[in-house]
């Protein structure tokens, strides 16, 4: 049975034009697709084809970001200050309480009389030099300070000592004989006198002579502590040095007491020991009141 109006029989050229048409449609779409806006005339004719077919291309000016890029973040980096131009390095010689002490075990020797302290402070000093530089063992005898002794006599001057004898200079001078420069130095004050000591100690490795007793009696100073190491800095106090005092066991009638070998001797005794230079034979130019140091002249 048959309603309606009779149907047309499809032939293969209306299939053609159909499928053209269709084809046609499909061109212009994309176009307006590519070009914006076009999604909802596509729907308009065809419902859903935007929602499934989705860009034909990417946007050119909307790259897609990567999903692993971190966010920026608005909070500037902040960069420390240059440090300014004059600021120094810090020197870690220079820096903190500096202690030295070249005193071995065995090598004081204790002068054989009265008269014999310089030839009694030379042999400390040449027994400390010869067994920290060159391990050789110590010579405490009274023999050796004899011969000491007489060879200082010989090199001392009569400006060096008015009444004969040993004087600093000899004393130098025998040092220096032995392989071991050294030279008499002169200052104004006390405490320009050690510093200048701790500073020879400390840049040659070897003990100073000082001429205590306004220069009656001679000491050797083999270390010290200091507020810096004079090594780094011109700036430092002494606060204590280590001294050889050949009269020890000796008591003296007139000087402070002699003390044992290696003992620390603070401001306090440094004063009442190392005093102006005075001698009853003077007078000495150059040298009365003031402050006189045998010093190693190098390393």
């Amino acid at each position: 049975m048959h309603h309606g109006p009779p149907s047309r029989r499809t032939t293969g050229g209306d299939t053609l034009f159909a499928l053209g048409v269709a084809a046609l449609g499909l061109v212009l779409a994309g176009g307006l697709l590519a070009a914006g806006g076009g999604s909802s005339w596509l729907d308009r004719f065809l419902p859903g084809a935007s929602a499934t077919a989705g860009p034909l291309l990417p946007s050119p000016s909307a790259p897609a970001a990567s999903p692993a890029s971190p966010v920026p973040s608005a909070t500037p980096a902040v960069t420390a200050p240059p440090l300014p131009a004059s600021t120094p390095a810090a020197s870690p010689a220079a820096a903190g309480p500096f202690t030295m002490n070249l005193y071995r075990k065995g090598v004081f020797a204790h002068q054989y009389d009265k008269e014999s302290c310089v030839a009694a402070a030379a042999l400390n000093m040449l027994n400390v030099i010869r067994l920290v530089e060159d391990g050789r063992k110590p010579d405490v005898s009274a023999k050796t300070q004899r011969a000491l002794y007489a060879r200082i006599v010989e090199l001392t001057t009569a400006e060096d000592s008015h009444n004969g004898g040993t004087g600093p200079g000899g004393w130098a001078a025998l040092l220096t004989a032995e392989g071991y420069p050294y030279e008499v130095r002169v200052y104004a004050s006390r405490a320009a006198a050690v510093r200048a000591a701790a500073t020879a100690l400390r840049a040659t490795g070897r003990p100073v002579g000082i001429l205590a007793w306004a220069g009656v009696h001679s000491w050797v100073m083999t270390g010290f502590t200091a507020t810096a190491d004079p090594a780094g800095s011109t700036s430092f106090t002494v606060g204590t040095a280590y001294v050889l005092d050949p009269w020890y066991p000796w008591v003296s009638t007139r000087w402070p007491r002699s003390e044992a070998p290696n003992a620390p001797r603070d401001a306090a005794d440094m004063k009442a020991n190392i005093v102006p230079f005075k001698l009853g034979s003077g007078p000495y130019p150059g040298r009365d009141g003031k402050f006189l140091l045998v010093v190693p002249v190098d390393g």
